[in-house]
């Protein structure tokens, strides 16, 4: 079999068009689906709805989520 310089190879994400942001939206579900925060869908809530207020850089946002998160366990029973 000869490869031709139009032919794909199979399971090479990149080789499908959206194969990228497929990958991305599976990513953004399972980090939903364990409670990981989301840095980049806070960004985009900042800007648009609070435009005068600077987000936090990525590290500080996530230590802000965890730090909110275990010291408010809410009705975790452990």
């Amino acid at each position: 079999m000869s490869n031709t310089a139009g032919s794909r190879r199979a399971g090479v994400p990149g080789d499908r068009p959206g194969a990228r942001r497929l990958l991305e939206r599976v990513g953004a579900t399972v980090r939903r689906i364990i409670g990981a925060p989301d840095y980049d869908a806070y960004v985009v809530h900042v800007r648009t709805h609070h435009p005068g207020r600077e987000p936090l850089c990525e590290r500080e946002f996530i230590e802000e989520r965890l730090k909110s998160r275990y010291e408010k366990p809410g009705s975790r029973c452990c």
